[in-house]
């Protein structure tokens, strides 16, 4: 199956169209897939957020590709503590960029949520 593409949320700034409107700046998260990941279009410019909403400790995996010099290195089983949020920049995206363009990222359960969000140029 393929992965479950999460969306990727422009962020606001650094000029916005004021007064701002509601919700304009509000981010959404949405449950990881445990069976299929997700992915998203990475261009560098991303930053991921992870929140745990479980009652127990649970893990995410990012997902690398070798580099130009044949290395790796996925984070494996992170370990998110009860409520707690976590964020990564792939901001260097040779080693993470996937041949179809997209970064691969996955958790334990679906209690852990993911917001993918792209900052303004």
């Amino acid at each position: 199956m393929p992965k479950t593409a999460l969306t990727v949320q422009q962020v606001v700034g650094p000029y916005p169209v004021l007064p701002l409107t509601a919700l304009v700046l509000a981010v959404t998260f949405a449950a990881a897939d445990v069976a299929n990941g997700n992915s998203f279009p990475v261009t560098g410019k991303e930053v991921i957020l992870v929140q745990n909403t479980d009652a127990a400790p649970q893990t995410i995996t990012l997902s690398s590709v070798a580099d130009g010099l044949n290395r790796t290195g996925d984070v494996t089983a992170y370990s998110l503590p009860i409520g707690a949020f976590a964020a990564f920049c792939p901001s260097q995206i040779t080693g993470w960029k996937q041949a179809d363009g997209n970064m691969y990222i996955s958790a334990a359960t679906a209690t852990v949520k993911f917001a993918i969000l792209r900052l303004p140029s």
